[in-house]
């Protein structure tokens, strides 16, 4: 079972990627590769969602393994300030703090 400060860091990370990612004028979105914007743009709306909601930590890690494994197939194609971030992410979710 992951621990709250975990969990914790894996939402704090994922705010940062949807922060950074889904404007209000979608620029940044915009900006990305097509394969990568088709690849993220839904499961990271999801993942937004979940953050602005009380919605339990399985179902939010579910949402999260599952943007980290079709980020992975572009990860190559990503700004690197968003490859970090989800490197980041994929290693909170693991329990590993990276600073």
């Amino acid at each position: 079972m992951p621990s709250e400060t975990g969990s914790q860091s894996v939402r704090e990370v994922a705010r940062r990627i949807v922060d950074l990612v889904l404007t209000e004028d979608d620029v940044y979105l915009d900006s990305l590769p097509e394969d990568v914007e088709a690849s993220i743009a839904v499961l990271l709306i999801e993942v937004a969602r979940m953050l602005g909601e009380p919605t339990g930590d399985k179902e939010f890690r579910g949402s999260v393994r599952l943007l980290l494994e079709v980020g992975a197939d572009v990860a190559a194609r990503m700004p690197s300030e968003l490859r970090e971030l989800f490197e980041e992410l994929r290693f909170a979710m693991r329990g590993v703090t990276v600073r």
